[in-house]
């Protein structure tokens, strides 16, 4: 059974990329499930190995509850050690299904910014990065076109959703991003190559993990493994992880690497 957190690192080649972004480093962090399936130290040692390789930016989406409310009190200090002014988070299906509210004055007490439904600029390295934040659609609380109103052309474009199939909808808007990140899937948790995808897409679900497009010329998506489990603590072929996204400007033909 993969129980210990591993850092993946992945290089995601994007050819309209901005120069000053080349090179830029996205920390990603999903499903940490606080509570009795996922032990208090894993999610600390996720924190921590992520926070070791000091990222431009950390972004956290959803499924921080796991079935009770209990546990949430801890969440706060679990997660802590990020770079305050430079880490996001969107929300799960479980956060609304247990206390979305206090999930969310929880980061939000430790510094870290909810995008809900909304998006945010930054200035970095000298060139517009826009951060678009989808809410869970699960449990219906998503509103693209609300969250992509009034982003800029120009610019680099990443959007922190929940599930990755929630990039559909905002293509179907006439909207681009660069790149999604997402979990929700746990990588499959049991992962049986060909079967497990089988039944996944059967509900929908066709981007299980690593890193993909979305489709042949679609947006880069990054679906993480996650770090908790909310049902059973069994993984099979899905050792929880944090990811490390390096940006590149993509010169060369390659598509990716991981």
């Amino acid at each position: 059974m993969d129980t210990e957190v591993r850092l993946r690192e992945w290089t995601v080649w994007i050819s309209q990329l901005d120069p000053n972004h080349d090179g830029l480093r996205i920390g990603h962090v999903s499903d940490v499930h606080v509570g009795i399936v996922t032990p208090d130290q894993r999610i600390r040692n996720a924190v921590e190995l992520l926070a070791s390789t000091t990222p431009d930016l950390c972004l956290l989406t959803g499924d921080f509850a796991s079935r009770r409310p209990a546990p949430l009190a801890r969440l706060g200090r679990l997660l802590t050690g990020l770079p305050v002014d430079s880490t996001y988070f969107v929300l799960g299906n479980h956060d609304h299904l247990v206390d979305a509210g206090q999930v969310t004055r929880e980061l939000e007490g430790i510094g870290y910014t909810h995008l809900d439904n909304r998006h945010h600029t930054l200035n970095l390295r000298g060139a517009p990065l826009h951060l678009i934040g989808f809410d869970d659609p699960v449990t219906r609380r998503h509103r693209p076109a609300e969250a992509i109103r009034g982003v800029p052309e120009l610019g680099t474009r990443v959007l922190l959703a929940h599930q990755a199939e929630s990039v559909g909808e905002l293509l179907e808007l006439g909207q681009h991003v660069d790149l999604c990140v997402s979990g929700h899937t746990h990588g499959g948790q049991i992962y049986v190559p060909g079967m497990t995808d089988a039944v996944m897409a059967r509900h929908g679900l066709r981007h299980l993990r690593g890193l993909c497009r979305y489709d042949q010329d679609g947006p880069w998506l990054h679906v993480t493994h996650g770090v908790g489990a909310a049902v059973s603590p069994l993984r099979v072929a899905s050792r929880p992880e944090v990811g490390l996204l390096t940006l590149r400007r993509d010169r060369s033909g390659v598509r990716f690497r991981g």
